[in-house]
């Protein structure tokens, strides 16, 4: 979290010049639940929403949630985006132990209408939160279509 905070500060003192759009993605947890596949869609500019579902669910025991809802904010300068925001996921796993989680993300647009992503779910274990939870939290890799 610390990390994010100090990558994110040269974001925070730029001007926000996040416009209203549509990014659609596909992603893949890359670290504890590799091969678990979530499709996702964002709408907004600076303060946005977000819905995705897992459409493919590999090594997340008793097994990958449904679906996720959230809201988030978005500081972005030239092609690159960081995100903070909070999501609900329906079930309860080993990877998100509660069902409300922090979102943290960063992602840079490669062209006017492609980007790639890196976005973190989790509750905030290290900081306190709910420390008898699970928490490894989703670490998902994508690209998606902005429109």
């Amino acid at each position: 979290m610390l990390g994010f905070v100090l990558l994110a500060s040269p974001f925070a003192e730029a001007r926000n010049e996040a416009e209203p759009d549509l990014r659609l993605k596909v992603a893949d947890d890359f670290y504890y639940a590799r091969g678990s596949v979530v499709v996702s869609g964002r709408y907004g500019g600076a303060w946005g929403v977000k819905v995705g579902v897992w459409a493919r669910d590999s090594n997340a025991h008793p097994g990958a949630p449904n679906y996720f809802a959230g809201v988030d904010h978005v500081w972005s300068v030239s092609r690159w985006r960081l995100g903070l925001g909070s999501v609900f996921i329906d079930e309860l796993n080993e990877l998100n132990g509660t069902h409300l989680d922090f979102d943290i993300t960063a992602a840079y647009d490669l062209t006017d209408r492609v980007f790639v992503e890196y976005q973190h779910f989790s509750h905030g274990k290290k900081l306190g939160i709910k420390r008898h939870a699970y928490n490894h939290g989703w670490n998902l890799i994508g690209v998606g279509v902005i429109f």
